[in-house]
């Protein structure tokens, strides 16, 4: 018969230890251990579907990652960054996945966004493409600057690439 325990949830081939009341306190580990809360441990990605409601999911990824690992002075920074970005890739490409990426790197949290817009195959099309979306990203850019960040659009490679934009927000700046 099966085991309905809490050791049934593990891997079949994980072998137990056995529970006795002298060994359970040494030997108990939490189904979860909590990353730390060190911002150098910080690296999370993530897909959401190109929608514009997907915002609030990414907002709120966003607030949880920066609140496990004490980072809540750069919460209103990074919420903004965080939303325009979907913002603009809603509107390059509506109704196809998104991919978000949060690491931390040299004292900055970098938030990465790709969308599966890709390159346009006439140099004028291409350059008026990268215009429209760096207008589109007034506000990410205001935002970058005040916090003493960069930004900036990665040059689709080919057809199926899509376009990457990335910000960069240094702890000092973004706090």
């Amino acid at each position: 018969m099966p085991s309905t325990g809490p050791d049934s949830l593990l891997c079949p081939l994980i072998t137990p230890t056995p529970r006795t009341p002298s060994t359970l306190a040494s030997t108990h580990r939490p189904a979860y251990v909590p990353r730390s809360a060190d911002p150098s441990a910080l690296a999370y990605s993530f897909t959401v579907p190109g929608d514009p409601r997907s915002a609030t999911v990414v907002r709120a990824t966003v607030r949880s990652v920066l609140r496990t690992h004490g980072l809540t002075a750069m919460e209103e920074p990074a919420l903004s960054v965080a939303g325009e970005l979907v913002a603009c890739a809603t509107r390059f490409a509506p109704g196809q996945d998104l991919y978000h990426s949060l690491r931390w790197q040299e004292g900055a949290l970098r938030i990465v966004n790709w969308d599966a817009h890709h390159a346009h195959s006439d140099p004028r099309q291409a350059a008026h493409c990268t215009a429209c979306r760096k207008r589109t990203l007034l506000l990410l850019a205001a935002v970058v600057h005040e916090c003493r960040g960069t930004w900036g659009i990665s040059k689709p490679g080919s057809t199926t690439e899509g376009t990457r934009i990335w910000a960069s927000l240094p702890l000092d700046g973004g706090a």
